[in-house]
């Protein structure tokens, strides 16, 4: 297909394309549910991370192939491989804890921070970490099928990959309670309501009006998509004041940039302006 190139993921479980300047990862793992599995999670780190350096890519999709987005951890996976007290017995409960702290800021820190708009395209169900790894994208488009449910309370787990937090900041304490402590299911037209999902599309649209609305949003600069995107998530951790102090910083340093000369100039000759993030 035109415009579409494939890159390499080292795992038939990621496929990974860009597709024009939009970047498209789909969870590929459909007879789990796109289930994450020691072969997809590292492949899912590495490839934001390469993702967010690559100056082809001015935005990003994550998605799941089937009829799902991600199920979150494979329960199969953690019956073979822990012992009775939750943890493998190659290491000790602290390592453990070290080891999922790192391959959580890794994931869906590296996902939330990416300086780049990101959108997670929701063909089904997105539960437990499934769900963070949405709730980390700037926005959730979904299927008219789809649907979010935290999970963690059905197997005595408390939740990780920042899911108290994303989704406490996302639809607020009450709300993201009623999620985690009932465990039930959020559809469509509910999440739509509350705020986790932004927009819903039959499973026939959903990633082509998905790509669509990737390829807006990543038409402007990447300057100024970057700085936006960065005082948006600070914006609940610091005041009003600090926040004027670095919109003057970001605008005065984006007035300087080669983006904004072109913005003007192509203002002017009333034509589309090519941006290149510098």
């Amino acid at each position: 297909m035109k415009n579409i190139s494939e890159l390499e993921t080292g795992t038939r479980q990621l496929l990974a394309h860009i597709h024009g300047k939009v970047g498209i990862l789909t969870l590929n793992r459909p007879e789990a549910k796109n289930a994450l599995s020691d072969d997809l999670t590292p492949a899912l780190r590495k490839k934001i991370a390469e993702l967010n350096d690559d100056n082809r890519v001015t935005s990003m999709i994550i998605t799941g192939s089937g009829d799902a987005f991600c199920a979150g951890g494979d329960v199969k996976s953690m019956n073979r491989s822990k012992d009775d007290k939750g943890w493998t017995e190659e290491k000790t409960e602290a390592e453990t804890i070290k080891d999922l702290q790192k391959k959580q800021i890794t994931l869906t820190s590296a996902l939330y921070n990416f300086n780049k708009p990101t959108i997670a395209v929701l063909p089904g169900a997105a539960a437990g970490a499934g769900l963070s790894i949405a709730l980390s994208c700037d926005f959730r488009f979904a299927s008219d099928n789809a649907f979010a449910i935290a999970g963690y309370g059905r197997i005595a787990l408390t939740g990780d990959y920042g899911i108290t937090w994303l989704l406490t900041k996302l639809i607020g304490p009450s709300k993201a309670k009623d999620m985690l402590f009932s465990n039930r299911k959020v559809f469509a037209e509910e999440g739509l309501n509350i705020g986790i999902f932004d927009k819903i599309y039959s499973a026939k649209d959903l990633l082509k009006e998905s790509i669509e609305y990737a390829k807006i949003i990543g038409s402007f600069s990447p300057v100024a998509l970057k700085a936006m995107k960065k005082n948006i998530n600070n914006s609940s951790e610091i005041n009003l004041v600090e926040a004027l102090d670095q919109e003057a910083v970001d605008l005065i340093k984006a007035s300087k940039s080669k983006d904004h000369k072109e913005g003007i100039k192509a203002f002017v000759e009333k034509r589309k302006p090519q941006f290149t993030g510098n």
